[in-house]
């Protein structure tokens, strides 16, 4: 069996303010320093054989504490990225209504103009989890993502229809967990935050 925590990064401002990151290298604010650390806690005590991480500052950070605490060092992997949003980078939602009218968020092969679709998506964290699987049978690993890739990470594992908005939310530093075994993925806790309630 594989079992694989997937972790959302701590909070940044662009988070605090409803503006969409994607590729945009935002850095955790205080609240998600604290985040961080606590999400580390949470995994000091059990027995972690590899920690990936994408590469951008808001997830590399938070697995750098995720990895202190667990003594490993961190793997960075591309395909950990939060979706590419293109143009609508660094704007609110509303932002985004008033200059896409008629936009259908559920069309998979419909790119975000200078981003990329569900579909792009999809190819990356499926090629991701068959390389897990490969590599990591009777283990148990960690990921630290992005709340739209880890949607699709889900989505991809329990083989859901590929669209941009999968019925899922993970709160920042929130922890899901999954399992592979006897051929099929099993979803067994999601957005779990306990770990950041005081005392």
């Amino acid at each position: 069996m594989l079992t694989l925590y997937l972790v959302r990064h701590g909070q940044t401002a662009f988070n605090a303010e409803g503006r969409v990151q994607g590729w945009l290298d935002v850095p955790l604010d205080d609240t998600g320093l604290l985040q961080a650390q606590r999400v580390a806690q949470r995994f000091s005590a059990k027995p972690i054989q590899a920690i990936y991480s994408s590469p951008l500052r808001r997830a590399a950070d938070t697995a750098r504490a995720i990895g202190q605490a667990c003594g490993r060092e961190v793997i960075f992997d591309e395909r950990l990225r939060e979706y590419h949003m293109g143009d609508w980078t660094g704007l609110t939602g509303e932002e985004i209504a008033a200059i896409t009218p008629g936009f259908r968020m559920d069309d998979p092969d419909l790119a975000i103009p200078n981003g990329e679709s569900a579909q792009d998506m999809h190819r990356r964290v499926a090629s991701l989890l068959q390389d897990w699987i490969m590599r990591h049978m009777g283990e148990t690993i960690v990921a630290v993502s992005h709340g739209g890739t880890l949607g699709a990470l889900i989505g991809t594992m329990l083989g859901l229809p590929v669209m941009r908005r999968h019925p899922f939310a993970f709160g920042n530093a929130a922890v899901t967990k999954a399992s592979y075994e006897n051929g099929r993925w099993r979803l067994r806790s999601l957005n779990d935050r306990c770990h950041l309630r005081e005392g």
